[in-house]
């Protein structure tokens, strides 16, 4: 079949590029790119659609670079079609961000390609990978260890990203160049072996061909079973996230008895899909999920794992939290309070204290508004929790220690330090939002009351009265 007729059967097929759409290829001047621009300007003789090409001079071949970017600028011009150039050093920047020059360099056309779809208006991204780029790609991935999740075939479209060559062997398209006399530039350091995928292409694949020669063939189908499994396991992750992850003030919170139910694989790919949206530039690897899943497995109630900084996990109860904010110190000063609005910034929280001259008719129940008796009261302060700490529980007739309170009420380790105390002349009387003390409340003996009422700000509000 015609290479171009077998294109657009896949075009069509995948609804990669439709009328409306503008395209803009990602032009190198090699045989792929310039045999995909060919084929795409004539394509759009069926399917009339805008074409433009981008091209990233890498500045790492001296005057091949310079050779490379006035090919592709005159081949634009040759065809009609519009023309954009990113000129940058890819050493440099490789260099300062601790990455390989193939990373670097795939890193900053990408980042082109998008940035000028965004500014120009194009819809489509056309790139020129082929099949034998997926067949490298899987070996290079297999070498390097990676498992079921990264030996997926390379999607023909995903999101504005086209490879209308992705089903179309290297040689087929070499063979279309030469009959169709389709003008293109070599890259010399294709042919260097000392990068990786090179290596693979000149040295591995050779012999692997001589061993099979539908080796390549085999991979193919490999990988469509491969990115079948992958297919079903995404998809019970997906289900996991949404009925069950929650995300709250920069965390991400996991019930711990439904992620254990999961299969290995499908717990991997959930937390790893955790851990990504909290920190991008980290690569959770299968050794941090193992960590993960001992924490997961302990009897122990609270557990801390820490991952990279700031990013870490812990694990309270029957759930494990996960963050990539900075702790905060917990504040261990007592801060004294005045009748009237109290800011305490260290609390993060805003405190209201009113004597009521009269008794209310009634008491709303709010776990962070509290009554008191005035005449048992003296002078009134906040602060957190200090080891040795005790209060009497309101119907409880003798002290408790509050850090088993904390712990009979399941309240992450964590927390603990962060929770206010108030205390009327060196007496716990309130750990605010769960319990006064029993010495302190409102009896039929009392004259005036005392209403402590606590916001977690420290904005002005006209809400308290």
């Amino acid at each position: 079949m015609d290479l171009t007729r077998k294109i657009l059967n896949l075009i069509k097929k995948e609804g990669m590029i439709h009328e409306t759409d503008r395209v803009l290829l990602g032009f190198s001047g090699g045989v792929d790119s310039a045999t995909l621009l060919f084929i795409l300007t004539e394509i759009r003789r069926e399917i009339p659609f805008d074409l433009a090409a981008a091209h990233v001079n890498h500045l790492l071949r001296q005057e091949e670079s310079e050779r490379d970017e006035d090919f592709t600028r005159q081949t634009a011009s040759d065809y009609g079609i519009p023309y954009f150039l990113e000129r940058v050093d890819v050493r440099g920047y490789a260099k300062s961000r601790g990455l390989s020059l193939q990373h670097a360099g795939r890193d900053i056309r990408y980042r082109f390609f998008n940035e000028t779809a965004d500014r120009e208006g194009y819809t489509k991204i056309a790139i020129a990978h082929n099949l034998d780029d997926q067949v490298e790609t899987f070996l290079l991935r297999l070498v390097k260890g990676t498992g079921i999740r990264g030996l997926s075939s390379i999607p023909p479209a995903r999101g504005r990203i086209v490879r209308p060559f992705l089903n179309t062997y290297r040689s087929e398209i070499a063979a279309c160049a030469q009959a169709r006399s389709i003008a293109y530039v070599s890259d010399s350091s294709n042919a260097k072996t000392v990068y990786e995928r090179n290596y693979i292409r000149h040295r591995v694949l050779p012999l692997l061909d001589e061993l099979n020669p539908a080796f390549k063939e085999k991979v193919v189908s490999l990988l469509g079973d491969l990115t079948g499994i992958n297919s079903f396991f995404d998809e019970r992750k997906r289900a996991f996230l949404a009925k069950h992850v929650r995300e709250r003030g920069g965390d991400t919170f996991v019930p711990v008895g439904p992620l254990k139910q999961l299969d290995e694989e499908t717990r991997f790919r959930a937390i790893s899909d955790i851990i990504t949206s909290l920190s991008p530039s980290f690569v959770p690897l299968r050794e941090h999920i193992r960590l993960i899943e001992k924490v997961l497995e302990s009897q122990k109630p609270n557990l801390r794992l820490d991952l990279a900084s700031p990013l870490r996990m812990k694990k309270t109860y029957d759930r494990l939290i996960f963050t990539a904010r900075a702790p905060s110190s917990p504040a261990t000063d007592s801060y004294p309070l005045q009748e009237g609005k109290n800011c305490i910034a260290p609390l993060g929280a805003t405190i209201v204290v009113r004597i009521l001259r009269r008794p209310p008719s009634s008491y709303p129940k709010s776990a962070f508004t509290a009554y008191f008796d005035l005449g048992k009261i003296g002078g009134l302060s906040v602060r957190t929790f200090r080891n040795g700490d005790r209060f009497h529980p309101l119907g409880m007739g003798q002290p408790v220690k509050i850090k088993d309170f904390f712990i009979s009420r399941k309240i992450p380790l964590e927390e603990r330090r962060i929770i206010p105390l108030l205390v009327s002349g060196g007496t716990i009387i309130w750990v605010v939002g769960h319990r006064i003390d029993d010495r302190y409340k409102v009896d039929e003996n009392t004259t005036k009351v005392l209403r402590v009422t606590v916001k977690k700000s420290c904005q002005p509000s006209s809400i308290y009265d």
